[in-house]
C-alpha cells in the first residue's frame, strides 16, 4: 500500500508539472484570457480528467502557481524574521535566487509572460505589507517615509533585474547575482536600516 501511495503521489506531481509547464508556454503565445483547459491538456498531452483532478479551471491554476511561490517566500521570511531580513537580506536573497535558478526554465516562461508584471507586483506588495508595519512601529514619520522610499526603490530595481535575468539578458549565476545585488543594497541602506542590523548583531551576541 505504501508503494502504491508513493507511485500515486509521483504521478500527481508529474501531472501538475506537465500542466504548469504547458500553461507557461501558452502564456507566451496567447492572450491569457483566451487560454482554455483544452489548450492546456492538448499541450501537456493529458486528459481533461487529469487537469480537473488538480485544478478547477485556468484561473485556479494561475493562482495556484502564484500562491505556491508566495508561500515559499513567506516560509523563508518567517524563518529569518522580517526585521533581520530588512537589516541584511543576504541569506534570504541567496535562498530565493537559488530556488528560482533551480526552476529557471519554468519561472522564466511565467515571469516574462503577459501576466508576469502582475505577479511580480504581487510579490512586491507582499513584502511591503510585511515591512511597513515594522517601519511604522520602529521609526518616526520622517524616517518612516525615507525607509519606505528606499524599499520602493529597491523592490523596483530587483523587479527589473529578475525580469532581465529570466530573459537571459544577465549571464550571472544565482550566487553571482545575489552577491552583486546585496553589495548594492548594503552600501545604499539608510542609517535607520543600518541600526536595525546593529541591534540584530547585538541580540545574537547576548545569546552566545
Amino acid at each position: 500500500m505504501a508503494e502504491r501511495g508513493r507511485s500515486e503521489h509521483k504521478n500527481a506531481s508529474r501531472s501538475r508539472y506537465l500542466i504548469k509547464h504547458a500553461y507557461g508556454e501558452l502564456l507566451n503565445e496567447k492572450d491569457p484570457a483566451k487560454i482554455t483547459v483544452t489548450d492546456i491538456v492538448e499541450r501537456a498531452k493529458i486528459s481533461r480528467g487529469t487537469f480537473y483532478a488538480h485544478y478547477l479551471d485556468v484561473f485556479d491554476l494561475n493562482m495556484s502557481i502564484q500562491n505556491n511561490i508566495i508561500h515559499a517566500l513567506d516560509r523563508g521570511v518567517e524563518r529569518l524574521g522580517m526585521e533581520n531580513f530588512i537589516a541584511d537580506p543576504t541569506t534570504g536573497v541567496r535562498l530565493a535566487m537559488k530556488y528560482l535558478e533551480a526552476n529557471k526554465a519554468y519561472f522564466g516562461l511565467f515571469v516574462n509572460s503577459s501576466q508576469g508584471e502582475a505577479f511580480i507586483s504581487r510579490i512586491n506588495n507582499y513584502i511591503e505589507d510585511k515591512v511597513y508595519p515594522i517601519i511604522a512601529e520602529r521609526f518616526s514619520q520622517q524616517d518612516n517615509d525615507r525607509i519606505k522610499l528606499f524599499v520602493i526603490y529597491t523592490l523596483g530595481a530587483y523587479k527589473r533585474v529578475l525580469s532581465s535575468w529570466f530573459a537571459g539578458k544577465i549571464n550571472f549565476t544565482a550566487d553571482e547575482c545575489s552577491d552583486i545585488l546585496m553589495n548594492i543594497y548594503m552600501a545604499s541602506r539608510p542609517p535607520e536600516v543600518v541600526q536595525l542590523e546593529k541591534e540584530y548583531v547585538e541580540s545574537l551576541q547576548k545569546t552566545e
